[in-house]
């Protein structure tokens, strides 16, 4: 008898570990400024939506723009991961110029980038081209 209630003593005391641990695992605490310094030059944005599982597992909170090297557009996105577990995520960045057309290689590679359950993350890049003054950020998963 004795056991087997060390045998459920200990596997109640495993169960619980677990249970810290993945609780540890995808929750993140962050602490920043309460006045911030940063002064982002945030872009107004329209979203085409065309995966709505994509839609609901990973959101673009922000997207800001400066510029870099004197002429040389630089985009950041911070995008959030709305569920539990981490997830990645594949995207690339198509420069436009000024009369609407592609700048640069249309044969950009994607990249791919694992995002933390409940976390945050940013993602930038630098146009190719001063010519760049535009630019579609696409995701997939």
């Amino acid at each position: 008898m004795k056991s087997i209630t060390r045998l459920l003593a200990g596997g109640a005391f495993a169960a619980v570990a677990i249970l810290a641990l993945t609780g540890c695992a995808t929750n993140v605490n962050s602490v920043e400024r309460a006045q911030p310094m940063a002064t982002p030059d945030y872009i107004s944005d329209k979203r085409v939506i065309t995966d709505n599982t994509l839609a609901r597992t990973v959101r673009v909170n922000s997207v800001n723009q400066t510029t870099v090297s004197g002429d040389l557009l630089k985009v950041q996105a911070t995008l959030e991961n709305l569920k539990n577990n981490a997830r990645t995520v594949r995207y690339k960045f198509e420069w436009i110029d000024q009369s609407g057309m592609s700048v640069g290689s249309p044969n950009e590679t994607w990249k791919t980038i694992s995002i933390p359950g409940r976390d945050t993350t940013t993602i930038s890049t630098v146009a190719v081209s001063p010519r760049a003054v535009d630019f579609v950020l696409k995701l997939s998963e």
